[in-house]
């Protein structure tokens, strides 16, 4: 994974715990950096190493945890450099999640080799939409999804619930969005 992820975990550790705890994770896994450079690729086991100390430091679910980081990634994909592109590709939840794919097009001309999942939706009605989710990584970020769908919502200050529907063997999960403004539509 690119660093701006592994960079946005060590921020969401500081401020949810402090510089203490992020330092005494960053031991434990034996990790050298200090600040991880958001345009290099760094090995999967690295992020992976980082969750798994993190519930072991914190006590959270892995779950739990992915789907805490996947609703604070959208607040920190919002104060990044990238925030400009992010607020121009929609006006609604159900928008911003149709428009996932073409922002990650837009990444790929920054991030080389970028393994980005793709998005898709089916099923809209007035309250609900099912999303469909596919990445080249193994299934098991479901949660961080769940939290990444509920943190669009809240970006336009909604709120939704999401469940997961179906995991497909070939690393597809479905997911039912439910809400109530009908300004998604």
């Amino acid at each position: 994974m690119y660093g701006m992820i592994n960079q946005a975990i060590k921020e969401m550790v500081i401020e949810v715990f402090d510089e203490f705890t992020w330092s005494n994770i960053c031991e434990k896994v034996e990790l050298k950096v200090n600040e991880f450079d958001s345009f290099f690729q760094y090995d999967d086991s690295v992020t992976t190493k980082l969750i798994g100390e993190i519930c072991r430091e914190s006590g959270m679910e892995s779950a739990v945890l992915l789907e805490s980081f996947g609703m604070y990634w959208i607040k920190y994909a919002q104060k990044s450099e990238y925030s400009s592109i992010l607020d121009g590709l929609a006006s609604s939840p159900l928008e911003l999640i149709d428009a996932l794919d073409s922002l990650h097009t837009r990444l790929e001309i920054t991030f080389d080799n970028l393994s980005a999942p793709s998005f898709w939706t089916s099923n809209k009605t007035e309250t609900s939409v099912d999303v469909y989710y596919k990445s080249k990584r193994k299934l098991g970020l479901e949660p961080f999804v769940v939290g990444l769908l509920k943190g669009i919502f809240n970006l336009f200050n909604e709120k939704c619930e999401v469940k997961i529907l179906q995991l497909q063997a070939n690393e597809i999960a479905i997911f039912r969005v439910s809400f109530s403004n009908e300004s998604n539509t």
